[in-house]
């Protein structure tokens, strides 16, 4: 059996480590365009749904988004699109940045033209519990909000608030939706990414 000399493996090793990450990176590179494509349909196809289009997969989602959405400029490099909703009524789309209990959650919310009421929301995350945070994705949480004041009867922004049933009875019904039970940290992280994101409807 031959016997290699700790020089010889050195450069054997090392050589084809180097290879591994040229190929790698030749594959990240090809990969990139499909990747960008992936993320905007899956943008696309979360801001129709807040705008009321349920039923679009993502290869339809980016030519119905460009043919009913536009971009407008938003305060502090927040994503804001002027859209058509499935209704036919214009309304505002908001991006939203937030924290949940594992991770990030993130989403938009669809506002009517005054910016008063909300339209639709679409809610995802990276890593929160199934059954449990995971919940801010499903219909039933979704649909809660639509038709929720974002002011309250004085006038005052407020937001849509995501409290425990029976808390903050100073709250008003149409100003609330209920929180997941079980997913208390998430659901307060769902609460301030609107009251965070939605601030600039008054800008």
């Amino acid at each position: 059996m031959k016997n290699f000399s700790n020089k010889y493996i050195f450069l054997y090793i090392s050589a084809l480590v180097i290879l591994i990450a040229v190929v790698l990176s030749v594959v990240s590179i090809g990969l990139k365009p499909l990747r960008e494509a992936n993320v905007q349909a899956e943008k696309c196809q979360q801001i129709l749904y807040a705008a009321g289009y349920h039923d679009v997969d993502r290869k339809q989602s980016v030519v119905l988004f460009s043919k009913v959405a536009e971009k407008m400029q938003g305060a502090d490099n927040q994503e804001v699109y002027r859209i058509r909703c499935a209704d036919g009524v214009d309304g505002y789309a908001f991006s939203l940045e937030g924290k949940g209990l594992w991770g990030p959650i993130w989403g938009y919310a669809v506002t009517n033209i005054d910016g008063t009421i909300l339209k639709g929301v679409a809610f995802d995350h990276k890593s929160e519990t199934p059954g449990l945070g995971a919940k801010i994705t499903e219909e039933d949480f979704l649909n809660s909000f639509k038709g929720k004041c974002l002011y309250d009867k004085d006038g005052r922004f407020v937001s849509v608030r995501v409290l425990k049933p029976g808390t903050s009875n100073d709250v008003d019904a149409e100003n609330r939706v209920d929180a997941i039970s079980g997913a208390t940290l998430t659901s307060k992280g769902v609460d301030n990414m609107l009251m965070e994101g939605l601030q600039n409807i008054k800008k």
